[in-house]
């Protein structure tokens, strides 16, 4: 009886499980401009928005639209300890995209992205990893930016009838 039980509890264990499926969610586009996107962008030192834009539009072999991106980021010290030490720093990206089809089939395509976060850094002596916070901080924010972008753009394109293939 114990054996019956024992293979009906491993037998009801695997057919139970056999259908899970482990994924990492990801927000998706729907990838019209992936891989026909040539991205032009320049003026900004920071690599976070280019492996953003090439993470989610990939390499260009068809080379039908030029995205340009122009990039403006300030930053705002929001609190200053005793010793002028800035102890929180507003950070507020702004990219000005604007996305061309080289068919000249589509109007031209303008919009802006706003990304903003605040960065606690450690300048009283205990500096334990918030360089990589900062970091993960502007990749997210950037991610996330092109991601709303890409969406707009999508969006732009079917209410202009552009998505038809030539």
């Amino acid at each position: 009886m114990k054996l019956f039980l024992v293979n009906f509890l491993v037998f009801f264990y695997l057919t139970s499980c056999s259908n899970i499926n482990f994924l990492v969610e990801k927000k998706e586009v729907s990838g019209f401009l992936q891989n026909k996107t040539n991205v032009y962008s320049d003026g900004w030192e920071k690599h976070y928005l280019k492996d953003a834009l090439f993470m989610q539009l990939g390499e260009p072999f068809e080379r039908r639209f030029l995205l340009t991106p122009k990039v403006t980021e300030k930053q705002t010290k929001r609190s200053i300890g005793d010793n002028q030490v800035a102890e929180k720093i507003d950070f507020r990206v702004v990219v000005d995209y604007t996305l061309i089809d080289s068919s000249n089939n589509c109007p031209e395509i303008k919009n802006r992205q706003i990304s903003s976060f605040s960065y606690t850094p450690k300048s009283s002596g205990y500096n334990f990893a918030s360089d990589v916070l900062l970091n993960n901080l502007y990749e997210k924010a950037l991610l996330d930016n092109v991601i709303n972008f890409i969406s707009f753009s999508e969006r732009e394109l079917v209410s202009h009838n552009c998505l038809h293939e030539n």
